[in-house]
Order: structure tokens, then sequence, then C-alpha cells
């Protein structure tokens, strides 16, 4: 589904900036644990999201990445009928 490939996208963007250069490889396991299971249509990415929230140490940085992820997801929703 090519919006969830563009939101997917998106949100790696989003954890690399929150977690610098190694975001990258910790997206790319994240995403690849999530693809496995199978359940990756648009209600599935708040999984996706929770997966790279779990990676973060920090709760601040959870918090506000988990934040602006929402913020996304509701973007995606508000274009799409469900």
């Amino acid at each position: 589904m090519p919006v969830v490939a563009r939101m997917v996208v998106q949100l790696d963007a989003l954890f690399v900036e929150t977690v610098g250069p190694i975001g990258v490889e910790l997206a790319g396991a994240a995403l690849k644990k999530w693809l496995d299971e199978g359940k990756t249509g648009p209600s599935a990415l708040r999984r996706y999201v929770q997966a790279l929230g779990e990676q973060l140490d920090s709760s601040d940085d959870r918090k506000a990445f988990l934040e602006k992820a929402e913020r996304l997801l509701l973007q995606l929703q508000s274009g799409l009928s469900f």
C-alpha cells in the first residue's frame, strides 16, 4: 500500500531525527520485525510506532517521538476513509 510505505518513510525520518544516524539501522530492524508479523495496513502503523519507540532509552525522547508520530498518523487518518 503506497500510503503506508510513505508513512513508514516519514516515521523512520522522525525516528532518525530523534536518535541520530544509528536510527537508520534501528528502524530497519523494527521494520523487518513489523513486516514479519504480517499486519502492515494503516491501522497497524501504531504497532510500528510502538516498536520504534521501544528502542528509545530516554523516556523524554520516547514521549516526544510518540507524540510527533501520533500527529503523523492522525494526518494519515484524516486523508483516508476507513
